[in-house]
């Protein structure tokens, strides 16, 4: 095979990812195939007098590799900047900033669990390997590290907001990679006066069509066609068939085992997907207290937590805006919460700022969004997929349902597209130097806002 037709499957980042790195090492017949209207997945915006502002909640971290290479490919990197967050947990009616002596101490948590806790929090912080905890549960980890007291307190509560589950059915390597990142505690990034993820998506996007990648939006693929061992096109509901020599998956498993139900490669038909409700709204009053993210620990509301925005990025937006978010976190669509219509929703979530802030919301737009396929649930048994496929050996597979144990966000996912890429290029007698670019860069700077 002198010059392979490669097909991505998606246009997220994942699949963007992908076709970069086959086309930077040289590949000349690499076609993205997107159902949306632009690139990006869940990392895409929508638009509002003017000013763009993200699905959901997202930020920069600091040690996401993938995601500073690529905004500091695009040009974008020398615009972050940097910011310390408040993360609040609403229990009990009031609000706790684990982050801050006073906030700790007033939390209800017994004292020796408290001295625990942090151990804990040393101990994930300074362990890179996970993998010795794949098959083990979160409640195994919490227990052992710091006792069931700090579990009942704090992440039998965490567990339940992120994936309906208990600790015990949860992964003890998922939880100690997303502990070592410090998401709640270390510096955020942002970009002044634009949705960063905005900017990330067209500059992905930009350099696709710089190095000659074919992009087709707004083509829903309705099969695909295989031959002997081998997938040999894709079919897309307006009956156009585009033939390829190998394929980039970087679509859900649930919805690729649709389009092919036969690939019996393993883990795939195991992974079920969380689903997502955002609801973004904007206010021209001010919020107190200023926290980035608040946790309803109480698990005895709609929103899982609520997001300001604003507090992160000040210039989102209008001058003098608040921006909030409301976030849902469901074991699956099926949820009847996730077909709720826009209004219900609205209410319940105002429902919920006005038990957490004391004051009605009076917001003048408010944007409605539902993924129904959100993220993995990494159960105690999950497992990620192989990067290739044993039915069809020239599919390969990008996604963050192969990031485990990872934290899932916009960097894992487009690291996932290039250790494809990385792979499907070695398979086939070529090279890059992408995923070590990748893997070994370093921030240089953190200008703070």
């Amino acid at each position: 095979m002198s010059e392979p037709r490669v097909v991505v499957l998606g246009g997220g980042l994942s699949g963007a990812a992908a076709a970069y790195a086959l086309a930077r090492a040289g590949l000349t017949d690499v076609t993205v195939v997107e159902s949306s209207a632009t690139l990006g997945g869940l990392a895409g915006s929508f638009e509002r007098d003017g000013h763009f502002y993200p699905l959901g909640y997202h930020h920069i971290l600091h040690r996401d590799r993938a995601l500073l290479f690529f905004l500091e490919r695009i040009g974008a990197l020398s615009q972050v900047r940097w910011r310390r967050i408040r993360m609040l947990f609403h229990l009990g009616g009031r609000a706790y900033d684990l982050g801050s002596i006073g906030g700790f101490a007033r939390f209800p948590m017994r004292a020796t669990d408290k001295v625990k806790f942090v151990r804990l929090m040393l101990r994930t912080f300074a362990k890179q390997d996970w993998t010795e905890w794949e098959g083990r549960s979160a409640a195994e980890l919490v227990d052992s590290w710091a006792g069931p007291g700090v579990r009942t307190a704090l992440f039998e509560r965490l567990t339940r907001l992120k994936f309906d589950l208990p600790c015990d059915q949860v992964s003890g390597a998922w939880l100690g990679a997303r502990l070592h990142f410090r998401e709640g505690s270390a510096p955020l990034g942002y970009i002044p006066h634009a949705n960063w993820t905005k900017v990330l998506c067209d500059g992905v996007t930009r350099l696709l069509e710089e190095a000659g990648v074919r992009i087709r939006t707004r083509a829903r693929v309705r099969g695909l066609e295989t031959q002997s061992d081998r997938v040999v096109c894709a079919e897309l509901e307006s009956g156009e068939r585009i033939e390829g020599d190998l394929f980039v998956s970087s679509i859900p498993t649930e919805t690729y085992l649709r389009l092919i139900s036969a690939d019996e490669t393993a883990h795939l038909a195991s992974i079920r997907y969380t689903a997502l409700l955002s609801v973004i709204c904007a206010t021209r009053q001010s919020v107190q207290p200023d926290a980035y993210w608040t946790n309803l620990a109480s698990l005895d509301r709609t929103a899982g937590a609520i997001f300001l925005l604003s507090s992160l990025n000040p210039t989102i937006g209008r001058p003098g805006d608040t921006c909030v978010n409301f976030v849902t976190h469901l074991p699956g669509r099926e949820h009847p919460l996730f077909a709720a219509p826009d209004d219900q929703l609205s209410e319940l979530y105002l429902k919920d700022f006005r038990s957490v802030f004391g004051f009605d919301l009076d917001p003048f737009w408010t944007q409605v969004s539902r993924v129904p396929m959100y993220s993995p649930v990494f159960s105690r048994s999950f497992r990620n997929a192989p990067i290739q496929s044993t039915s069809w050996p020239n599919v390969y597979f990008a996604g963050n349902y192969r990031t485990f144990p990872s934290i899932v966000s916009t960097g894992t996912a487009l690291g996932s597209g290039v250790a494809a890429a990385g792979a499907l290029l070695q398979n086939h007698g070529r090279s890059s130097d992408l995923p070590e670019a990748v893997s070994g860069f370093r921030l240089r700077s953190m200008p703070r806002a």
